[in-house]
């Protein structure tokens, strides 16, 4: 049986059950073996441990709840392999990932993120894939944020597996919420070498028990920040400087359409980097403002139609 000392698979998981035991043993039955470690972020059972037990699988449970992101971050604290990837507890790896991650690192071994090429795999069982990426060896991570600008984010994080010493900032995710995993890759992106790989060894599903979907207003909230707080203050060209600035707006419109008045109120009174950034918007653009002044049926179908109509995004 192969094994190799390279990787780490960190499951971070917290009370949903069922998917995870899929998850788990994708990660288990690898053509190439890896330590694997899951990390419960106090879940209200013992269902996690239990299941780790019988598979003879390393866990970790915090003591308190310590938050998506930073229980996202405490895989790479527990881990003292060279690499970590995180494989979330409703999704699935093919058999061959650990193998083809160990190959590609072998090739080019200054890479500081593998990522493979992913899956989505609905409610109802059916497999798409709708995202257009950068593969093979990419020294200059510049490339990725001008992705990130041209092709809606769309950075497949949850296939990536990460040089450790090189995820310091990660542990750092104090107050990050939502897409922690977007935000902190383009933050970093340019100082990264990375290498893609074209098949599609990653399953991302998509149910209504996601947590993107249970807190819908606070993962949106944080895709209009990345646009226009991180990716086009990374990008040099004027055209993908206005594309971010444009996708930021449609998504500050996005978030009025998908939250009620009490979740905006709380939005807009709160206090974190992305409520601030809000309130800053609705104070610089009239525009903005005058979007949120109007009913959110209103809204909601307005922009419906500009999407259709290809205004909108």
């Amino acid at each position: 049986m192969s094994f190799t000392n390279l990787l780490t698979i960190s499951m971070p998981c917290y009370e949903r059950k069922e998917y995870f035991l899929e998850a788990l043993e994708s990660a288990l039955n690898q053509t190439v073996k890896c330590k694997i470690i899951v990390v419960d972020n106090c879940s209200s059972h013992d269902y996690f441990e239990k299941i780790c037990k019988e598979k003879n699988v390393t866990y970790y449970r915090n003591d308190r709840n310590i938050g998506v992101a930073a229980n996202f971050a405490k895989g790479f604290e527990l881990s003292n392999t060279e690499y970590v990837m995180n494989l979330q507890d409703d999704d699935y790896l093919s058999p061959g990932y650990v193998e083809s991650f160990v190959k590609a690192i072998n090739e080019y071994p200054d890479t500081d993120v593998y990522f493979s090429d992913f899956s989505i795999i609905s409610s109802h069982g059916e497999e798409s894939h709708i995202h257009t990426l950068p593969f093979g060896y990419i020294p200059d991570g510049e490339r990725i944020i001008e992705y990130g600008v041209k092709y809606q984010l769309g950075f497949p994080y949850m296939s990536s597996a990460i040089r450790r010493k090189k995820a310091h900032k990660v542990i750092e995710t104090k107050g990050w919420i939502g897409s922690y995993d977007w935000e902190w890759i383009y933050s970093v992106a340019d100082h990264l070498t990375f290498f893609g790989d074209t098949q599609k060894l990653y399953h991302y599903r998509i149910h209504d028990n996601q947590i993107t979907n249970r807190n819908h207003s606070s993962f949106t909230i944080t895709l209009p920040y990345i646009y226009e707080m991180v990716l086009k203050q990374k990008v040099t060209d004027s055209k993908l400087k206005k594309i971010a600035s444009k996708c930021a707006f449609w998504w500050l419109v996005r978030l009025k359409t998908e939250s009620n008045s009490a979740e905006l109120k709380e939005l807009i009174r709160g206090s974190n980097k992305y409520e601030k950034y809000l309130n800053k918007k609705l104070k610089e653009s009239f525009m903005l403002k005058l979007i949120y002044l109007f009913p959110r049926v209103f809204v909601s179908f307005v922009f419906k139609v500009l999407i259709r109509l290809k205004i909108a995004s």
